[in-house]
């Protein structure tokens, strides 16, 4: 009965010190762009069988054009389709009208379904209140879709087009307010739409984003106030490169804010061999890994 009663208090101890290692479960995901365009992995089987046996938990599918062609490979290699990459335009008929059955068709997967939303500007400024009306509808009509295939919908900003801002993503999910509609943070995204006074409340920022979050992606960034022609030569890296602490953010997101969603790693624009980026990529986030589940 004593060495019960000292074998619990050593236990109780353990959990009290946080000695325990907290594991990551989080999925850890590509962006189809890290191998999109590679000479030699030129077909979406030789792409996601590549992406799987070096060890990520999925990939992206990347606008209804690679639906198809993606979908075939995904299930021949039993892969998770991360998310579905969706143009939605302010103008008539708003989405490709292979939006709805592509949705069906991933019933019952991960596969979060994350719409970027374009608009002409001369006729749309920035959270204009007519835009943000047909915005909040089209993304109402988008998430009954995917409600009806047991899917959540993300929406995704992206520097230069019509949403474009985390912030301006979350006011709209709130005029929404569907529970399968949240948003995604892409660190590279926020870089290039985000002020230096911003960039000093990233913590607090991200904790009002945390319960509408789905997904986030994170690349390797240099954090400044680029002055670069191509602003991506700053803020899209390779996932270990550059000066923004990339992995402190991870850090805060998975062990404080207990963020369990998928992450993912954004590739566009890197000039270097792409074979080789997939294994450095994992090589990284493996690193990570063992860190985060180690460290108090």
């Amino acid at each position: 009965m004593r060495l019960i009663t000292i074998a619990f208090c050593a236990l109780w101890t353990s959990i009290a010190n946080g000695s325990f290692a907290q594991k990551v479960k989080n999925d850890f995901f590509t962006l189809h762009n890290i191998i999109r365009g590679d000479s030699t992995y030129n077909t979406f089987d030789k792409q996601v069988e590549l992406v799987k046996k070096a060890g990520f938990d999925g990939i992206e599918i990347n606008q209804t054009q690679s639906f198809e062609g993606m979908k075939a490979a995904l299930d021949k290699h039993r892969f998770t389709g991360s998310y579905f990459y969706v143009r939605m335009e302010l103008k008539e008929p708003y989405m490709d009208k292979r939006v709805e059955e592509s949705i069906q068709q991933r019933k019952g997967s991960k596969t979060i379904i994350a719409p970027f939303i374009i608009a002409d500007a001369a006729r749309f400024k920035p959270s204009s209140h007519g835009a943000d009306t047909l915005v909040v509808r089209v993304i109402t009509q988008l998430s009954d879709w995917a409600q009806a295939a047991g899917l959540q919908v993300a929406i995704y900003p992206h520097y230069s087009f019509y949403v474009e801002r985390t912030d301006h993503a979350l006011a709209l999910i709130k005029q929404i307010n569907r529970k399968n509609v949240g948003l995604t943070f892409n660190l590279c995204h926020w870089l290039a739409t985000s002020s230096a006074a911003e960039r000093m409340q990233l913590k607090s920022h991200l904790k009002e984003l945390r319960p509408y979050l789905k997904m986030m992606t994170v690349c390797g960034a240099n954090d400044i106030m680029t002055q670069q022609k191509t602003i991506w030569d700053d803020y899209i890296l390779p996932l270990g490169k550059g000066s923004f602490d990339t992995y402190g953010l991870l850090k805060y997101m998975v062990r404080d804010l207990r963020f369990k969603g998928p992450i993912g790693v954004q590739c566009y624009n890197i000039k270097s061999d792409k074979p080789q980026l997939v294994q450095n990529t994992i090589t990284v986030w493996k690193g990570y890994k063992s860190r985060l589940e180690e460290e108090k």
